[in-house]
């Protein structure tokens, strides 16, 4: 089932969820796992409406891809469009979740 971008969404229309430190069977990666840390707090700072909204906003928009940590290109590497996230970053119907699941 998926929505109308074409995420995938359970049946209980929340977001997916993934532990990426344990992406593709290969244990734990400390630079997908540093990835993952600046996405999750971009997530933070865009929902906390805070004085970091605004850095976030601009953060996900940015269009720069060669920058090993821009939004681009971290989206790229793990596997993500950077569209499709955006767009489920900014137009949640409510919080994500980024708190860290147990594997």
């Amino acid at each position: 089932m998926s929505d109308s971008v074409g995420f995938p969404v359970s049946r209980s229309d929340s977001l997916p969820t993934m532990d990426m430190a344990y992406h593709g069977g290969n244990g734990y990666n400390a630079i997908n796992e540093l990835m993952r840390a600046i996405i999750l707090r971009t997530v933070e700072d865009f929902h906390s409406g805070g004085e970091f909204l605004q850095e976030a906003i601009e953060y996900m928009h940015d269009e720069e891809e060669e920058y090993v940590f821009s939004f681009q290109a971290i989206c790229r590497h793990l596997g993500f469009d950077p569209e499709k996230t955006r767009y489920a970053i900014m137009n949640a119907t409510h919080r994500i979740s980024t708190r860290r699941r147990a594997a």
